[in-house]
């Protein structure tokens, strides 16, 4: 359930240099929405289960002190996300965030004093003024994949915990950026969609969302998503009535046969000026998908360009999740959409054989 919130709090530890005092840690997690509860439970919880990975042979004891009351390390979900977050750290990660750990202190200060890792036995970690009630709902950090699930609801598209719906299976998992700036966070969220009638098993797709707070950045994402992939997505391999209104189809001739394109709208980004239709781009990357071989199956074909003031930045041409080369040849001999300028394109479209 908190699976985000470590993910954030981590980034919180481990962005900058130098290493931020454990209060400025919190207050990184506070600046960015994270309700109090949840922000003193990552800075209490993640050093204590990083620390614990380097701290071979010394027994820990499975209880804190709450205050005064004595709990189980486990039956917080917050430790329980922390430790399986910390089961998959790398070495820099631990390194960093277990730097924070009371226990490692200890343990490192006895082990200078001559002691023997493999015969020390430490007691209960002790949080003199005890932590705040467990809050209830995400903490300022919404799941992914929950947010996707609710909204695919709204369709009648109705997915189940488990992000499976007959054939189709789904996911949506949080990366979080170090901020660009300190009023700023920046998360990267992986939708990603796997179904027997795709021509490559899970086809992924991210998004970035700046803002603010974690909560409006996460919900950035899913707006992009929704606008350029999510409804072409169901009306390709779901429902083709469900997003009917917010698809356009066309039929595609190929040496391989006959498809429908299913186009998603046109994302613009950064730009402040309207910018123009990409049709005459895609269709030549249409032009250019001739030359490949394609199986009966169903497609995906994105790209994605940025320009600042006519100089292309980025220039990504995805075929079935893969890099296109020849698509981004395409793509980086065509205009800017704007000449002067920072201007974003997203583009996104299914190919469906025809019956």
């Amino acid at each position: 359930m908190f699976d985000e919130a470590v993910v954030v709090g981590v980034t919180a530890f481990c962005e900058g240099a130098p290493e931020p005092s454990g209060n400025e840690v919190k207050e990184r997690l506070l600046s960015g929405g994270v309700e109090p509860w949840l922000a003193e439970r990552l800075t209490y919880f993640l050093p204590l289960a990083f620390g614990r990975r380097v701290l071979g042979g010394v027994q820990v004891d499975e209880t804190f002190l709450d205050g005064e009351t004595r709990r189980r390390l486990d039956r917080d979900p917050v430790y329980r996300a922390a430790v399986a977050r910390a089961a998959v750290a790398d070495q820099a990660e631990i390194a960093r965030i277990a730097g924070y750990s009371s226990e490692v202190a200890v343990v490192g200060q006895a082990l200078q004093g001559g002691a023997d890792a493999g015969r020390l036995r430490l007691g209960p970690v002790s949080l003199d003024d005890g932590l705040p009630p467990l809050g209830t709902g995400s903490g300022g950090v919404p799941s992914p994949a929950s947010v996707f699930a609710h909204w695919m609801a709204a369709y009648g598209v109705a997915i189940g915990e488990d992000l499976k719906l007959g054939d189709a299976e789904f996911r949506a998992t949080l990366a979080a950026h170090p901020r660009p700036t300190p009023e700023l966070v920046v998360a990267q969220v992986n939708f990603a969609v796997n179904h027997p009638a795709l021509a490559r098993p899970w086809m992924v797709e991210s998004c970035v969302g700046v803002a603010p707070t974690w909560k409006e950045a996460i919900f950035q994402t899913l707006a992009m998503f929704e606008r350029a992939v999510a409804y072409p997505m169901i009306a390709a391999l779901i429902d083709r009535k469900a997003a009917a209104e917010h698809v356009a189809v066309e039929r595609y001739r190929h040496p391989a046969g006959e498809f429908e394109l299913l186009l998603g709208a046109q994302v613009d980004l950064f730009a402040t000026d309207p910018v123009p239709s990409a049709e005459p781009l895609f269709d030549q990357l249409l032009v250019a998908l001739r030359e490949v071989p394609l199986s009966p199956a169903v497609h995906a074909l994105r790209f994605f360009t940025a320009y600042q003031d006519g100089r292309m930045l980025t220039n990504e041409v995805f075929l079935d999740g893969e890099p296109w080369e020849a698509g981004m040849k395409v793509a980086g001999a065509a205009p800017a959409p704007l000449p002067t300028g920072p201007v974003g394109v997203r583009v996104f479209a299914f190919l469906v054989p025809a019956a």
